[in-house]
């Protein structure tokens, strides 16, 4: 193989790697920002039993099931994000393993004597 081919083949690893990166930035992009704008409006969100807080008990009930459900809320959100930020870190291992592969098989082409 001579040194024109290698560079192309070189060239193509970058390129698919940097494809392989650019699809997880793509993937997990715009459904990053949509989560964490919710995560900041739920934040926002102040459930009061208000009025109910006259009866009582059922006042208290109601501020303690408000609190969970924005509580669940903020988890649920938490959860996705953690999902969206793996799929962003498995593209890029994908890419990494990728020219690490070609790099260990151009080394050992080399020490073989075939390039």
């Amino acid at each position: 193989m001579d040194h024109a081919s290698q560079r192309r083949d070189a060239g193509k690893v970058a390129v698919v790697a940097d494809s392989v990166r650019g699809l997880g930035r793509d993937l997990a992009g715009s459904p990053m920002r949509d989560l964490e704008e919710m995560t900041r409006a739920v934040a926002r969100v102040r459930l009061s039993s208000g009025a109910y807080g006259a009866f009582g008990m059922l006042g208290s009930a109601l501020g303690r099931s408000f609190d969970e459900v924005n509580e669940a809320a903020q988890r649920y959100l938490l959860a996705k994000r953690d999902q969206i930020a793996e799929m962003h870190d498995k593209a890029y291992d994908t890419a990494n393993a990728y020219v690490d592969g070609d790099a260990a098989s151009a080394a050992t082409a080399a020490n073989l004597g075939v390039l």
